[in-house]
């Protein structure tokens, strides 16, 4: 907490020296003095670390990083297993803590590891405890001005800076922005946990397919030199670190000459070879230069561009061995992590990062594919256990033109109890992951629109409504089900998805739509459908 104060102390320096006047600012007012402080602290930072010794502190950042992962890891997985015990704390809320507490320094390690690895910049300065909690917090208060600049600059919510009498900042939201950031926290903290999930309804990549995929493999061989199957057990290997001889005993981080890692991978790994194993840690080492480069750009930022996730080709997430000196050190934590990126993204259908690789990004679309087709399919199965009533994939006008209706797609899943008369129109969307505040600008307006007058997927579903409204009585005899009993009409609009998103809890306008995951879905059916629905 001091090494925070010291550090809002020292930014209130700053932005007493830039001229600054105390006062509130919101919108582009107040991204204008935001941007103009953090980057003038920012170069404090860069000051400090070119104080110290370079490679003692990429060291540092290492393993104070490694230590913090895992230890939210443990935290986490202590919270699941309690789930089958009567416990005297909050499970979800542990598991914000932990995302929260250690999660959030973490990231500020690397955003350190990363800044020290792509600089030359190396003074005498030795790397202690004490230093590191001073550049912790210094980091902590620039990133909160980073977030809140790209909040305004993505028109995520409205924000702006209050700055005292004191010249110390304070970086404020709308009205119940809190209220709203916690809800969504303790929704995603469920998910951690699992907490309502069928994990056999969860819709997945096939991992071991993949890896077994001829033609995947042979992509991967084409454009690196290397198959997947060789990445994920080499990952593996760093991972088990110690346990695989790099140490005799446990530790925060590992150290090799690239030479010797390579033989290293081959003695444990059956017929890799030499030349494919220094493929392979070439291909994990974290580039100097690369960090600050972004893909389809020719020109070196002057910054680590920790705002953006898909352009980085590199970065400590995905390329977990770091140069230091002529060794390459890494936090076996940190190589579990990267296994777990790879293997999730290229199972879930994308790639961590635009690598632009021809042979290979084809083969990941088709997994992307498979999915979406497996979603609406699972999202059929699990209405059919709740009534017989239930159709997939059906478009009124393409299959009975004489009808003459109008042209509103297909509904992906249409449900129907004649008892209660109730209908349920299901849009089933796999969205990929976002990771930074644009990514998750563009995911909100793929389903709500960019526009006044677009609402992206979300008007979509509303015409289909519509539609239904309009033309219930025909389209249930098209559909050769039973009418309904005398009773009101009900209707409920879902959204099924493989994950929640901020934007599917908190709506940027108000939507009659459902948002529930799919491997929550048989719950929720159970449990909420006749409630949102009207019924008692």
């Amino acid at each position: 907490m001091s090494d925070y104060k010291l550090a809002r102390k020292q930014l209130a320096e700053v932005i007493r020296d830039l001229g600054l006047a105390p006062g509130r600012y919101a919108l582009s007012e107040a991204k204008e003095k935001i941007d103009l402080a953090s980057a003038k602290f920012r170069l404090r930072i860069d000051g400090r670390l070119a104080q110290l010794d370079r490679l003692q502190l990429i060291r540092a950042c290492i393993e104070q990083h490694d230590a913090l992962l895992a230890t939210e890891r443990e935290r986490i997985q202590r919270a699941r297993q309690s789930l089958s015990h009567e416990v005297n704390y909050d499970r979800i809320e542990a598991v914000e803590e932990a995302r929260e507490k250690y999660g959030t320094v973490a990231r500020h390690y690397r955003y350190l590891l990363e800044k020290a690895v792509s600089s030359q910049a190396s003074g005498p300065g030795e790397v202690t405890l004490d230093v590191l909690r001073e550049l912790v917090g210094k980091v902590d208060w620039l990133m909160s001005l980073a977030n809140a600049s790209d909040i305004l600059h993505n028109g995520v919510d409205v924000a702006g800076v209050t700055i005292d009498d004191s010249f110390i900042p304070e970086v404020f939201y709308s009205d119940g922005s809190n209220d709203r950031d916690v809800r969504f926290a303790r929704e995603y903290a469920k998910t951690r946990l699992g907490l309502g999930e069928n994990r056999k309804d969860a819709v997945e990549g096939e991992s071991e397919a993949l890896l077994e995929s001829a033609d995947f493999n042979n992509a991967f061989e084409t454009d690196l030199g290397f198959n997947l199957s060789d990445l994920f057990t080499s990952l593996s290997v760093l991972a088990q670190a110690q346990h695989r001889g790099f140490s005799k005993e446990l530790s925060l981080s590992y150290g090799a000459k690239p030479k010797e890692l390579a033989e290293k991978l081959v003695s444990e790994i059956k017929d890799l070879g030499q030349e494919k194993a220094e493929r392979i840690v070439a291909f994990l080492t974290l580039s100097e230069t690369g960090l600050l480069r972004l893909a389809g750009r020719d020109v070196q930022e002057e910054e680590v561009p920790y705002w953006e996730h898909s352009k980085r080709v590199y970065r400590y997430a995905i390329r977990p061995l770091v140069p230091v000196g002529d060794e390459l050190r890494w936090g076996a934590e940190a190589a579990s992590r990267c296994m777990f990126n790879w293997m999730s993204s290229v199972r879930d259908g994308y790639l961590p990062a635009d690598f632009g690789w021809p042979n290979i990004e084809p083969a990941v679309r088709q997994v992307k594919a498979s999915i979406e087709r497996r979603l609406e399919f699972r999202s059929e199965e699990i209405f059919r256990r709740h009534t017989p009533f239930v159709a997939r994939g059906i478009d009124f006008n393409r299959k009975h033109r004489a009808e003459g209706f109008e042209d509103v797609g297909d509904f992906d899943v249409l449900a129907y109890w004649p008892d209660h008369n109730l209908l349920a129109a299901v849009e089933c969307k796999y969205n990929q992951p976002f990771y930074t505040m644009k990514d998750g600008r563009r995911i909100r307006d793929k389903i709500f629109g960019r526009k006044e007058g677009d609402k992206g997927q979300i008007g979509k579903m509303l015409r289909r409504g519509a539609f239904l409204e309009q033309h219930r009585t025909r389209m249930l005899e098209l559909l050769g089900w039973p009418k309904p009993a005398k009773v009101p009409e009900r209707y409920a609009e879902l959204y099924v998805s493989r994950d929640i998103y901020y934007w599917m809890v908190h709506p940027p306008y108000l939507v009659p739509t459902h948002f529930v995951r799919v491997s929550t879905l048989d719950s929720w059916l159970k449990t909420e459908l006749f409630t949102v629905a009207g019924l008692p």
